[in-house]
């Protein structure tokens, strides 16, 4: 999975950006964010959006071992924080009749 470095202090992000949020830099550099994180907090929903097919639905924010973290649905029915986790990209959930896919999180 991608990431996006800072050129001047080093700060990783989950998507590109234009200004660093950290120092204001505008430069960056593509960089690996490498295939397992932790989970570092979570909530279920019980009641999910159209088109959503899993319920509950657990989302959850991830941080990778560079420091980046993400937003993401997590794959699991036992989440705890701390849980080692793998992003894979598939399916999320189905909008106006088309498959919505994107990044979820599975069990490492």
């Amino acid at each position: 999975m991608k990431g996006y470095r800072c050129n001047k202090c080093g700060k990783v992000y989950t998507y590109n950006r234009k200004v660093c949020v950290n120092c204001g830099y505008t430069g960056f550099s593509e960089t690996e964010l490498g295939d397992e994180a932790k989970l570092i907090t979570y909530t279920v929903l019980y009641v999910v959006p159209a088109g959503i097919e899993r319920s509950p639905l657990v989302l959850g924010i991830v941080e990778f071992k560079d420091g980046a973290r993400m937003f993401g649905q997590i794959m699991t029915d036992k989440p705890q924080v701390g849980m080692k986790l793998k992003p894979q990209y598939g399916k999320l959930r189905v909008k106006d009749g088309k498959e919505i896919n994107g990044y979820y999180f599975v069990p490492a």
